[in-house]
């Protein structure tokens, strides 16, 4: 039980620093962002297995808001600095804020399927057949003359 911790923390930890690595190298993205890719590929690709990191993904989850507490610290520490850039700081966080928000939609309407993965649920996008109007017969006008034949008293 503590090998499979171990080894899973190792397993995290090291897709980390390989990320952080190649960040130092010259790639011009994040390290924790280049780990975690890194790392997506690797269970993609069978490399490394759920089950060997399940339980620490599960132990940091359970964790994540006394891993916030040194940044909320510091926060309170650039209070001076952060009233002067209130502002800038405004408004960079409402553009990003809409950025995430129109590409999360963009994205989530071009990858959803346009069919319902479970046959009978209805698509979000879709009415659902209970809500289909119902057909009106058609009026004497919209299908012409009535037609009267032999057995209608028709000559």
């Amino acid at each position: 039980m503590m090998i499979d911790t171990l080894r899973g923390f190792g397993i995290v930890v090291g897709f980390f620093l390989l990320g952080m690595g190649l960040h130092r190298v010259g790639v011009p993205i994040p390290g924790g962002v280049l780990g975690l890719l890194a790392f997506y590929l690797a269970m993609s690709a069978g490399l490394v297995k759920l089950q060997w990191v399940e339980r620490v993904a599960g132990l940091l989850l359970r964790h994540m808001v006394l891993l916030f507490v040194p940044l909320t610290v510091g926060l309170m520490d650039m209070g001076p600095v952060l009233s002067r850039q209130a502002l800038a700081i405004t408004a960079s966080l409402l553009v990003s804020l809409t950025a995430v928000l129109l590409t999360t939609g963009l994205l989530g309407r071009w990858l959803l399927p346009t069919e319902p993965i479970l046959p009978g649920l209805p698509l979000a996008n879709h009415e659902s057949p209970s809500q289909e109007p119902v057909p009106l017969k058609p009026s004497a006008a919209e299908t012409g003359p009535a037609k009267i034949g032999p057995a209608e008293g028709g000559r």
